[in-house]
């Protein structure tokens, strides 16, 4: 798979180590074969000196076989549209998040045969596309939010069935949406539980205090588009190992006049809510360190992965250094998907997927707006390099 190539005159950023340092990459069969080493016989050699290299990205929170673009009014959307559609959908915004430097995504819900349809023409090996890590069909309260495309518990089918039959369509994480319809408390433990136990990991759907309590309580792996302020939640978040993924970028671009003014006065009530809740809560959650990872909704209006880059500079504006942006960006969001072996960093033997920059990112995460050159598993899917390409 691809060329021999070797890449020198680079600044890694190293976010494993948390520093940036010069090495050369040689890259072979899609992977980084070797760091500061002498090229090899017969290698392509990119001078890149001067430039930056950073891991390729992740996005821990998108719907990539809905449309994002259905507010517009040009294109039509709807949940019960044939799989094939929903598998091109896929494809296109896929093909997006590629071109931002994402190279692993993990999809938070969408209907079971869209997502079926989209793994197909993923694992053909034909599409150069991110790596998949999907959560099926989310469970939803009767006729609660996401209902319309979710699952739902009932008399004949309970929860330890559902798990069961959800892992083994082939999904990792289980999305339960707990906001704005609540489950008991005692409720989304059990499911959470039994989630777990199925080896399953778990989203939970939150942005209110009372759905937030409910769901680290329960002890999901990540809390989805919510922050903690109160200092005993924040404790027990910490001992939980709990992630929050906030879509914080989501949180503002749903509140300009070109989408709301397609919205119902409830919706862009809940919008706003949202909105002033995350920022209530920021101070307090991120002077206590706990995680914030990059998600952007891609796909649900009116959020495309070329919003990822402005989720970065809204963390970077919060006050945390580009440094740990960008690790929370790459490894660590890697970690939570239990993809670090291949993915997340510049190390040997993981897969050659690179933003590289000709501004040093970690002086400021704007540098990765227009990457002059994005590899991904060694190929080429961004390059503005012209002749300095051999």
């Amino acid at each position: 798979m691809g060329p021999l190539r070797h890449l020198r005159g680079l600044n890694i950023v190293d976010v494993v180590q948390g520093e940036t340092r010069k090495a050369s990459v040689t890259v072979s069969s899609g992977r980084i074969a070797a760091l500061d080493e002498p090229p090899p016989e017969n290698a392509e050699i990119l001078d890149l000196d001067g430039c930056w290299a950073t891991p390729s990205f992740v996005d821990m929170h998108a719907h990539v076989t809905f449309e994002p673009r259905i507010h517009d009014g040009a294109i039509t959307f709807a949940f019960d549209e044939p799989a094939e559609l929903g598998a091109l959908r896929a494809v296109q915004n896929l093909t997006e998040a590629l071109r931002n430097g994402i190279c692993l995504v993990r999809d938070a819900g969408g209907r079971q045969s869209h997502l079926a349809a989209a793994k197909r023409y993923l694992g053909t090996g034909h599409l150069l596309l991110p790596d998949l890590v999907t959560s099926g069909e989310p469970l939803c309260r009767p006729d609660g939010h996401g209902s319309v495309f979710g699952q739902h518990l009932s008399p004949s089918r309970g929860i330890g069935q559902l798990v069961e039959e959800h892992a083994a369509s082939g999904h990792e994480w289980l999305k339960i949406m707990n906001g704005p319809e609540l489950w008991h408390e005692p409720e989304l433990a059990e499911i959470v539980s039994s989630a777990h136990h199925a080896g399953l990991l778990t989203a939970v759907h939150a942005f209110t205090p009372e759905g937030i309590r409910a769901a680290v309580r329960a002890g999901a792996t990540t809390v989805e588009h919510g922050m903690v302020a109160d200092p005993e939640l924040i404790a027990e978040a910490k001992e939980r190992s709990t992630a929050f993924v906030p879509t914080a970028y989501c949180s503002w671009i749903s509140l300009r006049p070109r989408f709301t003014r397609t919205q119902p006065t409830s919706e862009v009530a809940i919008l706003d809510y949202w909105y002033r809740y995350l920022d209530e809560c920021r101070p307090p959650h991120l002077a206590d360190g706990l995680p914030v990872l990059p998600g952007t909704d891609a796909g649900c209006a009116p959020c495309t992965f070329d919003d990822y880059v402005d989720e970065l500079i809204r963390f970077e504006r919060w006050g945390t250094d580009p440094l740990e942006v960008l690790r929370n960006a790459t490894i660590r969001a890697a970690q939570r998907l239990g993809r670090a072996e291949l993915f997340g960093s510049i190390d040997v033997g993981k897969w050659a997927n690179l933003i590289v920059t000709e501004r040093d990112p970690t002086a400021g995460t704007t540098a990765l707006r227009h990457p002059a050159l994005v590899l991904y598993k060694g190929s080429g899917v961004v390059n503005t390099l012209g002749e300095r390409w051999p």
